[in-house]
């Protein structure tokens, strides 16, 4: 019953990543239908992610009412509902709406389902869910391929994402008679969050930051998220407006970078069973590396593909192994306070770092792309050593954490 729940959980997953892609894929083309500045993905990105975060704060509040499986099929209405949006769109504000149903929705089913899964199951399943939501992320890049050669085809593609999105949501809706039996199991109650599994402690937000590292963790997490937005929010942008590659093949390499962080999340997956988190953090820096160089070699656009394969490689084990030695590194007690503020980051990263760079990448040129992320994986591995080394003695924690009853 539960791997059977675990199967819908992934399908889940992928729904998450189709409308994730979409926007990259095929933003030359609308700004150009909408006759609009380059770097106004930026604004659209910005709506997404603060709806992103308001869904994901609001999400302990909508749960305790309608539970995890209520708040996942309502999110992925709202998923639906932007995407027919986008379809319907004949000016850029009606492209914006839909940036707040895309957001909303987003927020609560990638927060319901992290704290789901990394609690309840094994590391390797944690990785295989981010690998599912790369197929979803790689699938939309290939429908919007098909469209694209026409003007308008984003419209058309978006209506297509609509369609599979609801055939997900009808699947999850048969299912939910699963999500009662193994919550039962689990002994899971919304209104009362203790569990017999971990003892956490609630220290609010300001305390949090007292723990031993957890800055530095919030910073790496900050910078992964960078790299990996910068990536499939701007390469396309990057062989269109850098080097005058067609945006419908520019989009079909884009979806080259989710097949390689799907296939990455898979072999970290079953590397987990034998390996560290930390270690496959470091392998995945390694590989993340050469993916980097590789992009600065902008003379030969046979090398873009390759480089975002490879960047694609490389980001595969480092969300999920964070998201898992959370509780290694700052034990169960306080993982969930850690873990909320590290997402908190997260959707930081997504709102500044992406928009940032297309007001500067409009203003300069997108060549500069693979400089911008190489500055962030500096900071990257330099955070996660520092983590690594402050919170190794877990007796030095919380010392300077002040609990008032």
């Amino acid at each position: 019953m539960k791997i059977a729940l675990l199967i819908i959980i992934y399908l889940i997953f992928i729904s998450l990543g189709l409308p994730d892609s979409f926007i990259g894929s095929c933003w030359p083309t609308i700004s150009e239908y909408f006759k609009i500045s380059r770097d106004f993905q930026g604004i659209f990105s910005l709506i997404v992610s603060f709806f992103t975060i308001a869904s994901s704060f609001l999400t302990i509040k909508l749960t305790k009412y309608l539970k995890n499986y209520g708040v996942i099929a309502i999110s992925i209405g709202l998923t639906i509902s932007g995407l027919i949006i986008i379809g319907f769109s004949d000016n850029y504000y009606l492209l914006l709406l839909a940036a707040i149903p895309l957001g909303f929705g987003g927020g609560a089913i990638d927060s319901i389902l992290n704290s789901y899964v990394s609690l309840h199951y094994k590391a390797i399943h944690l990785n295989f869910l981010h690998a599912f939501w790369g197929i979803g992320a790689f699938i939309s890049p290939l429908i919007i391929g098909s469209f694209i050669v026409d003007p308008r085809g984003f419209k058309d593609a978006a209506f297509v994402l609509s369609i599979i999105q609801t055939t997900i949501l009808i699947i999850t809706l048969s299912t939910l008679v699963l999500w009662v039996k193994v919550d039962k199991i689990y002994n899971i109650d919304s209104r009362n969050t203790t569990n017999s599994e971990n003892n956490k402690e609630n220290i609010g937000f300001f305390n949090t930051f007292k723990l031993r590292g957890v800055l530095f963790a919030c910073i790496t997490f900050f910078s992964y998220i960078a790299i990996e937005s910068l990536a499939y929010s701007w390469f396309t942008s990057l062989c269109v407006f850098g080097m005058n590659i067609d945006n419908d093949i520019a989009s079909k390499y884009l979806s080259l970078f989710y097949i390689a962080i799907s296939l990455g999340r898979v072999i970290s997956g079953l590397l987990s069973i034998k390996i560290k988190d930390k270690n496959l953090i470091r392998i995945g820096e390694g590989i993340l590396l050469i993916g980097i160089i590789l992009l600065t070699f902008k003379f030969n656009f046979v090398f873009m593909p390759i480089a975002l394969f490879i960047i694609g490689l490389g980001c595969g084990p480092i969300y999920p192994s964070i998201v898992h030695s959370t509780v290694d590194k700052f034990t169960s007690k306080y993982s969930s306070a850690v873990m909320s503020i590290q997402i908190g980051f997260a959707y930081m990263a997504n709102i500044s770092v992406a928009p940032l760079f297309g007001i500067l990448g409009n203003a300069t040129t997108f060549l500069i792309l693979p400089y911008i992320m190489l500055i962030f994986f500096i900071i990257l591995v330099s955070g996660n050593e520092i983590v690594l080394k402050l919170t190794k003695d877990k007796s030095k924690l919380d010392k300077k954490l002040v609990i008032h009853n």
